[in-house]
């Protein structure tokens, strides 16, 4: 009992975009199991419906896309690549839920950095094996290799901190543009209303928020397919 509460104590602690990033995931691991089951009812003879169709698409699409950066290896980094994708999708847009932004905190940040790190670099020596790893790193000469271990660090740090100062630089412009039409006179306070809660606030949420999901998605995709790259027919 003295576990849990010290447990339930400690994530009080625990900053509102690190409870909403936990938040995040949990409905995310909800709706792969609710639409999972969807599936697994479904029969061959029934027809699916709209929303079921619309995953099908999308999945679909994401297959066909992974498979020409991962040839045969596509299987095993589909999924993973997916949950990233949706992930950060829902975590940028998450303030027009009224939810803190995830990756607006340097530590959710440094978070997805070392996630993306140990992901390439995991891959890689699972696929490549360490010796093949090594020579890799090590061409088209031994001495870059330095070089290129500097570059394998700071490409994952570099992707992690771009989501964060993206992030936190489109709330702050969001803030200061809310505070100025807040302020004005000139429209009148339900035009502000308007302006800024069904114009301004969906175009710095969910259209920044979307492309900044979407280049990280296309990096860790690139960076991770260029880790495991081999000569071998797909």
């Amino acid at each position: 009992m003295g576990d849990i509460i010290h447990v339930t104590w400690r994530f009080t602690e625990w900053s509102a975009n690190v409870k909403h990033s936990v938040f995040i995931i949990l409905v995310i691991m909800l709706g792969a199991v609710l639409i999972g089951r969807q599936f697994d009812r479904l029969k061959p003879t029934d027809k699916p419906s709209k929303g079921l169709v619309v995953v099908i698409m999308m999945v679909s699409t994401l297959n066909n896309f992974i498979k020409e950066f991962y040839g045969r290896h596509w299987k095993t980094f589909a999924p993973l690549l997916l949950a990233v994708l949706v992930y950060l999708v829902l975590a940028n847009t998450a303030s027009l839920w009224g939810l803190a932004t995830p990756l607006s905190n340097i530590n959710v940040a440094l978070a997805f950095s070392l996630f993306a790190f140990l992901t390439i670099q995991i891959s890689a020596l699972w696929i490549h094996k360490p010796l093949k790893r090594l020579k890799n790193l090590s061409s088209p000469t031994p001495l870059l290799l330095p070089l290129n271990l500097v570059g394998e660090l700071s490409t994952p740090l570099a992707m992690g901190l771009r989501l964060f100062g993206n992030l936190l630089s489109g709330a702050v412009i969001g803030v200061l543009i809310y505070s100025l039409f807040g302020g004005s006179v000139i429209l009148g306070n339900l035009m502000n209303v308007f302006f800024t809660v069904t114009l301004l606030h969906p175009i710095f949420n969910v259209f920044f928020g979307a492309i900044q999901a979407f280049v990280y998605f296309m990096l860790l995709t690139i960076f991770l397919s260029m880790a495991i790259e081999d000569s071998d027919p797909a």
